[in-house]
């Protein structure tokens, strides 16, 4: 070998050494708390990405190991994830008997002749977040409507796994005469996860839940929560190795992107920043509901069975089965920019060829500004009461007139 060749593999070793010698510096000092600029960066163990995630994992620490004063909360649920405690309040937020939310009036107990009870299953455009109950579009319904009344059981984060199941446990018992599923296209992606901040690594809702898997294209299998007690939680979240038995082979998250998920040191990638800045880049991406949508995806397919299945099992039970489309701002937006089209719209038209009423909202509030307009909207996203009442109005013209 050449003198020439001596002193090119010696620059190039010395700047692969200089390389390695600063990747490792950020390794160890601005790394070294596993946070970049406030965000958490690779391998994600535990599964928490925000100050709130750990005062929740602390609260039910607190709880595991028997402090004074410690509780689960009033919404924690081992077979829905999260449900409010009937008979409670949260808040603003005030459940009757049966775990509705109250709007005009507590659900009767007995149904009353001559009234149309009616139950509303979905998330938080459901439930009618940041307004009073009064101000829902639930309640305007209600109050437009002497011989109607609504069983609003719309819960904060709920996919239309959730929704389905919440119907089978809480909503079938109460032998409402119809049924209505808001569904809220943002949220499409919830049915993807056991745990929220996964997939939303600002989710709010700091919860296992259960989620259903596609087997033989159109059959729905039930993987239930890993959490069926407070205690689970906490052993999950101290322990990477159980997490990734009890839901890393049906969370579609950290299916793809494993070594993101893997128990911390266990991957080389894991030990160097440039390889965990790449692992926390890669993980981020996917969240994008177009390409969801755009072609027949599992995710796709998975959300049609389920809204399939939940209109079979309420017209199995006596009633009748109505869909709502709910659409958050950003989708109001994208109407107006596409032509009148979101990216859902190909869904929602397939399910009304199979019978299903599908009650579209977003030309509504399109045509009334909803798109620029703030006054329709609450701080956090949700619909203002002027929204609400658009709403409302829309959903009793159509469907009660």
């Amino acid at each position: 070998m050449g003198a020439r060749s001596v002193g090119r593999w010696r620059r190039l070793f010395l700047a692969a050494a200089v390389l390695l010698g600063l990747d490792q510096v950020v390794q160890h000092t601005v790394l070294g708390d596993g946070v970049l600029l406030r965000r958490r960066v690779a391998p994600f163990d535990p599964p928490l990405f925000s100050p709130l995630h750990f005062r929740r994992l602390a609260e039910l620490e607190a709880l595991a190991d028997g402090e004074r004063g410690a509780r689960a909360g009033p919404v924690f649920d081992a077979d829905l994830g999260w449900c409010p405690t009937p008979g409670t309040r949260v808040g603003r937020y005030t459940y009757d008997w049966a775990g509705c939310r109250v709007g005009v009036a507590p659900l009767p107990r007995v149904k009353l002749e001559g009234v149309r009870r009616i139950a509303v299953f979905g998330g938080s455009f459901a439930r009618g977040d940041e307004v009073d109950g009064r101000e829902t579009w639930a309640a305007f319904v209600e109050a437009s409507r002497p011989d109607v009344e609504i069983a609003n059981l719309g819960m904060g984060g709920y996919g239309v796994d959730q929704a389905l199941l919440r119907f089978r446990r809480d909503g079938r018992p109460l032998a409402p005469a119809e049924v209505w599923l808001a569904y809220f296209p943002h949220g499409t992606l919830r049915i993807t996860t056991h745990f929220s901040p996964i997939l939303r690594h600002w989710a709010t809702a700091v919860a296992f839940k259960p989620r259903f898997v596609l087997e033989d294209e159109d059959r729905l299998r039930l993987v239930p929560s890993p959490v069926r007690e407070p205690a689970d939680f906490v052993r999950l979240m101290r322990d990477q190795a159980a997490l990734l038995a009890a839901v890393g082979a049906t969370d579609d998250w950290i299916r793809r992107a494993p070594l993101a998920y893997a128990p911390r040191g266990s991957s080389w990638t894991h030990w160097f920043a440039t390889t965990r800045l790449l692992l926390t880049l890669h993980e981020s991406t996917g969240r994008a509901l177009e390409p969801w949508f755009a072609q027949r995806t599992e995710v796709r397919a998975l959300l049609s069975t389920l809204i399939r299945t939940m209109a079979s099992d309420v017209t199995a039970s006596g009633a009748r089965f109505r869909l709502l489309v709910l659409p958050a701002q950003t989708d109001i937006q994208g109407w107006v920019e596409d032509g009148a089209r979101g990216y859902w719209s190909d869904l929602t038209e397939e399910l009304a060829t199979t019978g299903i009423e599908v009650l579209e909202l977003t030309p509504v509030l399109a045509q009334a500004g909803a798109a620029d307009d703030p006054s329709f909207w609450m701080p956090g996203g949700h619909y203002s009461p002027t929204a609400n009442r658009l709403v409302a109005e829309t959903i009793a013209a159509e469907w009660l007139e």
